[in-house]
């Protein structure tokens, strides 16, 4: 599985975070959170724009956000279609996101770490792929590194209260790409969690 900023028209704003860190993905087995909670509902849910597309953001009762946008394939459109979990960390909160592609979900997830601004937009960091090559390499999380042509996919499969551990370490500011953040601006807002929660 690959992530990649062109992924396509309809794809690119539901796979918003899984995007290549260079020629290195990053992804894991599993979200980050056992019990996924709809962590920053409010700020979350709405119609947000990416590359001048929009996409819908909904969180079910099981606490997981859907995502949905609309895809031109076959001289039709389709409903685009990813998933997300929301997870609180120490410092940091992060997102864990997988994609449906031909009606199936994908089986790994691709994780950022994210913030709202003030102003409401959201900023996502995508995984420094070279800094948790080098992690699986030591030792320090368990994974697997695969090189495909030119690139190299690396799966962590250490389990996620190992993972959280290591990006959660405040001191370690090379876990992301900070110097290259995705922000997503927020069109409109849902009405009915406005309504439950006003703030």
């Amino acid at each position: 599985m690959k992530w990649d900023r062109n992924i396509g028209i309809g794809l690119s704003p539901i796979c918003l975070a899984l995007l290549v860190c260079g020629c290195t993905s990053v992804s894991i087995t599993q979200p980050l959170s056992k019990e996924p909670k709809a962590i920053d509902r409010e700020k979350f849910e709405g119609v947000w724009l990416m590359d001048n597309e929009p996409f819908h953001v909904r969180f079910g009762t099981d606490g997981i956000a859907r995502i949905a946008g609309m895809e031109w394939k076959d001289n039709q459109f389709h409903v685009a279609r990813a998933e997300m979990v929301v997870t609180k960390g120490v410092k940091h909160n992060f997102l864990s996101i997988r994609t449906q592609e031909d009606g199936k979900w994908t089986d790994g997830y691709g994780f950022v770490q994210y913030k709202f601004t003030d102003q409401g937009d959201l900023v996502i960091w995508i995984p420094n792929g070279g800094v948790f090559k080098e992690a699986v390499e030591n030792k320090q999380l368990d994974g697997e590194i695969k090189k495909v042509q030119h690139s190299t996919e690396i799966t962590i499969t250490s389990d996620r209260e190992k993972l959280l551990e290591f990006i959660n370490d405040p001191d370690n500011l090379k876990l992301f790409e900070y110097r290259d953040p995705l922000i997503l601006r927020k069109l409109t807002g849902n009405r009915e969690t406005e309504q439950r929660d006003p703030s």
